[in-house]
């Protein structure tokens, strides 16, 4: 998964909390061969280590680094599709994914 872009990440970790369980996945991604069992068992496919990897820097994003900001992250159902949504928890206004990328970079470091 590397190269995935983060938001690809973050929906893909969405999807799987829904279709698993919260708690399914986080258990699930505290190490490489759960992960496998689980996704193996669940949804019939074995998970490689990028795929691991890529769920478990989601899961930072999501759950550790999004709450330090203030952001909420949730993907919404249209017609057409999907669209992930950033918003600012404090004052509820959305938040463009460039601006949500710049804070992120400066929180990281880069």
């Amino acid at each position: 998964m590397a190269g995935t872009p983060e938001e690809d990440l973050l929906a893909w970790l969405e999807r799987e909390e829904e279709r698993l369980g919260f708690t399914a996945v986080a258990v699930g991604l505290s190490d490489i061969e759960s992960a496998r069992n689980l996704f193996y068992e669940e949804l019939g496919y074995d998970m490689v280590d990028g795929q691991f990897e890529g769920l478990r820097e989601a899961m930072v994003t999501k759950y550790e680094e999004f709450p330090s900001l203030g952001i909420s992250f949730s993907r919404r159902e249209y017609p057409g599709g999907f669209q992930s949504v950033y918003r600012d928890k404090a004052t509820g206004r959305f938040i463009a994914l460039a601006d949500v990328q710049s804070l992120l970079e400066t929180i990281r470091g880069g």
